[in-house]
């Protein structure tokens, strides 16, 4: 059975870093330091076997597993039978054997045999599982933590990190980075504490499957009764639905409670029990107490630009209503609230022209010339350089206003529109220093073009305006390739 959280879509202008960040790392553990594993593996088990072990401890182990786990003969049989390797890696990993064996008289009375046994254990504690994995019935700070970015397989690994995806992104935009890793980690000791409490096995436990489970139980504590789509897998059928997430948790409830009671497997039921609690009681009880900011326009999919967008409505139908009196001021007022909106300079710069309102002027060219290059702007950089021509357009006519989109068309490639700035700053005194480059770099756009009386102009211009200046000589020169 598999019902996960579908309702959230993913928006990349938001993105998850904190789980990308997460999956990275659990990959690249998996990867580059559970990939020695195999070498480490080898190592301790070839100690074990050159230390004369293997013989010594043969019978003993048999014995003490086949009582602890109730074999009959040929179950007895077929452990004794195995071949020398495997045996010895696995009555070197049985943690319980070992602690058994280690107060058992005979080993004690025998320092030889200590001796060859610490150097194995040693060999041994140094694979991934061992150092790093959580061992209930041997409790580590270590493997409390370590154990949660380690894993068996590769198909562990991916399942752990699709779940990790999936439930993870939506939780990240709702909560904030910071206190969503927080509480990730968090969910994942828990699960491992819980496990030390309920269940102090021998066994080495790793994954991250019960901090991932407390992302499920964040998810629910997060929505509480809020409807929700979620996908479900149910053998055949497949699908989604849509539910209370609250009504969800006694589903993924009772799932991890029936595998503590009755599976019969290899999954640390005990570990996502405690993660889905926690990650539920946590974010379920801090968010009550109000100690816990959720963003709820995220989670009910409202727009974030839903305000703009009204106060952009609303002055349009200012503008339409020609109240431009009561327009220009709030337009002004919405450039600082919304600074480098296209959408309002475009709506703001005819209105600012045609009143020759110089403050809002200022604002609107400013933006506008701060903006990022980019083709959605060109249109507005158009039609103010057709207003530059206009000689009554005298608030466009100054000298930045003038080089800032002399330099935005050159950067643009629009060489014909950029003619008419151009012209304007030939008629400004003092000449600004850059028009020289400037008026280089717009006749070889020119020349591109085949404009050979654009190039004769802007050529002629510099000879009069500056005979010595170095650009002079390099559009010469380019006059000269081009009328061969």
């Amino acid at each position: 059975m598999i019902i996960l959280p579908a309702d959230q879509p993913l928006d990349w202008r938001r993105p998850p870093v904190i789980t990308l960040l997460l999956i990275l790392l659990n990959t690249l553990i998996y990867i580059v330091y559970q990939g020695g594993d195999q070498a480490r593996i080898e190592e301790a088990q070839q100690l074990y076997l050159d230390g004369g072990l293997l013989n010594r401890e043969r019978a003993l182990f048999v014995d003490h597993l086949a009582e602890r786990e109730k074999f009959d003969a040929d179950q007895r049989h077929a452990i004794d039978a195995m071949r020398r390797q495997d045996l010895a890696t696995i009555i070197l990993r049985d943690l319980e054997f070992e602690d058994w064996l280690h107060r058992s008289p005979a080993y004690q009375a025998d320092p030889a045999w200590q001796q060859a046994r610490q150097k194995a254990e040693a060999a041994r504690d140094r694979i991934s599982a061992q150092r790093f994995g959580f061992i209930p019935n041997k409790f580590s700070v270590q493997g409390l933590f370590g154990a949660m970015f380690l894993h068996g397989s590769f198909d562990h690994l991916l399942g752990n990190m699709i779940f990790l995806f999936i439930c993870g992104f939506a939780l990240e935009a709702a909560l904030g980075r910071w206190v969503y890793l927080g509480l990730y980690l968090a969910s994942g000791l828990a699960s491992h504490l819980l496990w030390w409490a309920l269940d102090p096995v021998w066994v080495a436990g790793i994954g991250a499957s019960g901090a991932v489970s407390g992302l499920m139980g964040m998810t629910i504590g997060v929505y509480g009764l809020r409807k929700i789509r979620f996908f479900y897998w149910l053998g055949p059928l497949i699908g989604y639905f849509k539910a209370p997430a609250l009504w969800i948790f006694p589903a993924w409830l009772g799932k991890e409670l029936y595998g503590v009671l009755l599976a019969e497997d290899h999954v640390n039921y005990y570990a996502h029990l405690g993660g889905l609690a926690f990650g539920f009681l946590a974010t379920w009880l801090l968010h009550r107490a109000g100690f816990l900011k959720v963003d709820e326009a995220y989670l009910s999919k409202e727009d974030p630009d839903a305000p703009f967008k009204r106060e952009l409505a609303a002055l349009d139908q200012l503008i339409g209503r020609f109240a431009l009196d009561q327009a220009a001021p709030r337009g002004l007022e919405m450039l600082q609230r919304y600074p480098d909106r296209l959408a309002l300079l475009e709506r703001l710069y005819p209105l600012a022209k045609s009143r020759q309102d110089k403050p809002l002027l200022a604002a609107v060219l400013k933006q506008l010339f701060a903006l990022p290059e980019q083709a959605a702007a060109l249109p507005l950089l158009h039609k103010l350089a057709d207003d530059v021509a206009d000689p009554q357009q005298r608030l466009l006519q100054h000298p930045a206003v003038l080089l800032h989109l002399l330099q935005r068309l050159i950067k643009a490639g629009d060489s014909t529109r950029a003619l008419a700035p151009w012209r304007r700053l030939c008629q400004v005194t003092p000449v600004p220093p850059q028009l020289p480059g400037l008026t280089l770099q717009l006749a070889k756009q020119l020349g591109q073009r085949q404009d050979l009386r654009g190039v004769g102009e802007l050529g002629q211009y510099l000879r009069r305006a500056f005979p010595e200046a170095e650009q002079t000589r390099q559009l010469a020169l380019y006059q000269q390739h081009l009328a061969r």
